[in-house]
């Protein structure tokens, strides 16, 4: 009995052994592959954290990456059904092109999928004189944009990213903007078609005219990736082979730009292990739920009013940590309850910083979660100053002299009237 016992404990043990060393293997970081451009970057798209960086802040030339930021300004400044009518520029434009013609008619949709599709140089040249009457001054929207998503080191001269002198961005900029079009849900069913045909627009020798998808992550291509969400590549003999995509995997956005790379297959082979490697290592999770109770404000003891976040807040953290604690920072000093009137559900009260570890990792606004007015006779004695004060006694002293001197009057009418009357007797002699 005592042997049986012994070797039941025995496979126990080795039970237990089994199950913690496979759950060591199977929680072991993926190693970072080698990364065959000069400027490179793997990005978190939900916090915007680095997972992995090479020269990220360095200025290289984007190539037909330039079409994301095209693409997106279009997007935000027309509607998909607008007609666009064919100059002259966009047919003589260099490079990649669906073969536009003057004085043909496109919509805004069918030029986008020839962008992003093709990489056609001519349907960018023909949106950005519909949007903005001239390349110089669609370039000019495009920097807007690019300083309003905090793409502060890229300069655009041009909707297509034929080499000009200045037409620069960086890696981190680069994903800022792709992170952006991800948003866009035009842009990413756009760029995620697999093939079209201009069944209006056929060349004209009568031969079809068709848009097929480019991008080398997608449409079973040598460099295919499964996760492979988004994406823009680009060449030129200045810029060399450039790329910018997103991959998304179980809810799990990232971002990643690749710029100045000379060797084109190892380039691309490796572009689906880095996303690998940060999806095996990496983990976005959700801190704050948007209009979560985080705090509350006490304006006095009978009213307390819920404090709710303004967003949801995410944390990249390594897979093998366990999720962080966190806290909000506010000045709770800002607002004195005693002088609030009026508060309306869903107001400002505090903007916060959300802190793991020391760190900010997001700031929001706390919401006020209920209406409050204050009704009580202190408001209204609160709310006069000393002139209406002054005013208002004058007002009640007139008042109260005015019914006394009607009192005072009535008074007198009725002695009058109660007064015996007498008469005067005329004596004659």
């Amino acid at each position: 009995m005592r042997k049986i016992f012994n070797n039941m404990l025995r496979v126990f043990l080795c039970t237990i052994f089994f199950i913690c060393f496979s759950g060591s293997i199977i929680k072991a970081e993926t190693a970072l592959p080698e990364v065959y451009s000069e400027g490179a970057i793997l990005m978190d798209g939900k916090t915007g954290d680095i997972l992995y960086g090479k020269n990220e802040h360095v200025k290289f030339e984007p190539a037909s990456t330039t079409k994301v930021m095209t693409a997106l300004v279009v997007l935000e400044n027309t509607k998909l059904t607008d007609k666009v009518t064919i100059g002259i520029n966009p047919t003589l434009v260099d490079g990649s092109a669906i073969g536009i013609a003057e004085g043909e008619v496109y919509t805004v949709e069918e030029l986008l999928i020839g962008l992003l599709l093709e990489s056609g140089n001519d349907c960018a040249e023909a949106l950005a004189e519909h949007v903005a009457g001239s390349v110089e001054k669609f370039a000019k929207m495009m920097n807007e944009k690019a300083r309003e998503i905090g793409a502060l080191d890229t300069t655009f001269k041009n909707p297509h990213g034929l080499h000009e002198e200045g037409h620069l961005t960086t890696a981190y900029d680069l994903a800022l903007i792709m992170n952006e079009a991800t948003k866009n849900e035009d842009f990413v069913r756009i760029s995620r078609i697999d093939a079209h045909k201009y069944e209006n627009h056929p060349f004209s020798n009568g031969d079809e005219k068709w848009a097929i998808n480019r991008n080398q992550l997608f449409n079973e291509y040598t460099y295919y990736y499964e996760y492979a969400y988004t994406g823009k590549n680009g060449y030129t003999p200045e810029a060399n082979h450039t790329y910018t995509a997103t991959a998304l995997k179980d809810g799990q956005l990232l971002v990643a730009a690749f710029l100045n790379a000379t060797e084109k297959d190892n380039f691309y082979s490796n572009i689906g292990p880095l996303f690998n490697y940060g999806f095996d290592n990496f983990e976005t999770v959700k801190l704050i739920n948007s209009n979560e109770v985080l705090t509350s404000l006490n304006i006095d003891d009978e009213n307390v009013l819920p404090l709710l976040s303004s967003k949801d807040v995410y944390y990249t953290k390594r897979r093998l940590e366990s999720t962080p604690s966190y806290n909000i920072n506010y000045d709770s000093n800002s607002i004195n309850p005693e002088e609030i009137d009026v508060i309306n559900k869903g107001e400002v009260i505090f903007t916060a910083t959300v802190n793991v570890n020391g760190k900010t990792v997001s700031s929001i606004d706390l919401l006020s979660g209920a209406s409050y007015e204050n009704t009580s006779i202190l408001k209204f004695f609160k709310d006069l100053n000393l002139l209406n004060i002054a005013l208002y006694i004058l007002i009640l002293i007139l008042i109260l002299y005015i019914i006394s001197s009607i009192v005072q009057s009535i008074r007198y009418k009725k002695v009058r009237k109660r007064r015996p009357k007498f008469r005067t007797r005329t004596r004659y002699r």
